[in-house]
């Protein structure tokens, strides 16, 4: 297993500590969009913020590859004559999860801090019991207090529609594990711009001996086109990637995101299937995922030795690559997915060196593929 190198490492630890829920991503796809331009050719924009880089443009075939800026998060539906900030869901949060959590407002001032209410457990109902914290929905009792005295001070600050995310960044735990608020899919939009960036600066990425040398167009060695997309709005129905894919018109690509491990007390592998952490990138089968595509990645997989763990998504993924697939005339796609625990939670965790694998399976497919080099499903 390889350890992630320092700068790699950082540039996730950023990310993570980089507030952006859906539709507000754009300081995430800035600090991304930066971190690559000493590395693409070209970096830029579109009207919704994803951040696209181009690496080899004149390249044939083009490789897309994505993973979404945006994580989950709150928007003030309504603020109370107290002061009280009342919140609906950006994505998926489970209402049950927030009681007593620190948050962060985005406020048009700048980031306010606040904390979710929380019942005390002397107040709580008695004949509830243990089932009282199940009784947390949104529109009913979930709420943010900012200290404000009452509407008008609340109002000086915060206007309903702005949003807020929970305030818990990056922490390393023991045995290369890492944990924080937004890894999915902070993880997706590092291992897209890794890879990337190590087309740019590998000799031979699919050599044992690869390292930091000459540039891969400049070898020779890089025939594609490598288009990077940070996607904006998956957790609300992957837009962003529609956006993008419709827009780059690529001729295969790479979505990465997390998938759930069931290695953690709960879990349901009959349902869940085996994915465990640091047992290496997980690739999914289904509809979506292109046949031809799929058997490259496992091929190639085993060429770099690194453990592939597989799962099946047979009706759709959950990812960017059910909008991708099905875009103009259908673009082959994959999906390639990253064991996590405890998903929509402000403590997501993985392994750092799952992901590190990642990265490299991504560059090395990207600087394998042939000049021209078309994927379709044999009939």
């Amino acid at each position: 297993m390889q350890r992630m190198e320092n700068g790699p490492r950082n540039f996730l630890i950023e990310l993570v500590n980089t507030y952006g829920p859906t539709g507000f991503e754009a300081p995430v796809v800035k600090r991304w969009c930066n971190y690559l331009k000493p590395y693409a050719d070209e970096v830029y924009t579109d009207a919704y913020g994803n951040g696209f880089a181009v690496l080899n443009p004149a390249g044939d075939p083009t490789v897309l590859l994505t993973g979404h800026a945006d994580e989950i998060g709150l928007m003030i539906t309504h603020i109370d004559d107290n002061g009280f900030l009342w919140v609906g869901s950006l994505g998926g949060y489970d209402a049950k999860l927030l009681p007593a959590l620190r948050v962060k407002v985005l406020a048009r001032g700048g980031a306010l801090p606040g904390v979710i209410g929380a019942m005390p457990p002397h107040m709580q109902h008695p004949e509830a019991g243990d089932k009282e914290l199940k009784r947390y929905k949104f529109g009913e009792n979930v709420y943010i207090d900012i200290g404000a005295k009452n509407k008008a001070e609340a109002e000086k600050h915060v206007r309903v529609g702005d949003c807020a995310v929970l305030d818990y960044g990056f922490m390393e735990l023991s045995g290369e594990l890492a944990c924080g608020r937004g890894l999915d899919n902070k993880i997706g939009i590092w291992a897209a711009a890794e890879g990337l960036r190590r087309c740019a600066g590998r000799a031979d990425i699919l050599s044992a001996k690869a390292g930091h040398g000459q540039d891969a167009r400049a070898s020779g060695k890089l025939a594609a086109r490598v288009v990077a997309v940070a996607t904006v709005q998956e957790e609300i129905g992957g837009y962003g990637a529609r956006m993008s894919s419709f827009r780059i018109e690529p001729h295969v690509a790479v979505a990465v995101d997390v998938t759930q491990s069931v290695d953690h007390p709960g879990t349901d592998k009959k349902k869940w299937g085996e994915q465990k952490l640091g047992a290496g990138p997980v690739l999914a089968h289904g509809s979506a995922c292109h046949p031809e595509v799929v058997s490259r990645l496992t091929r190639l997989a085993k060429r770099l030795r690194v453990d592939l763990q597989h799962e099946a998504s047979p009706n759709h993924t959950g990812t960017d690559a059910d909008s991708i697939y099905t875009t103009r005339a259908g673009i082959p796609t994959a999906v390639v997915g990253l064991p996590q625990r405890y998903m929509h939670s402000p403590v997501e965790t993985i392994h750092l060196g799952d992901l590190e694998n990642v990265a490299r399976l991504l560059a090395a497919f990207c600087q394998e593929l042939k000049p021209g080099e078309r994927f379709a499903v044999k009939v």
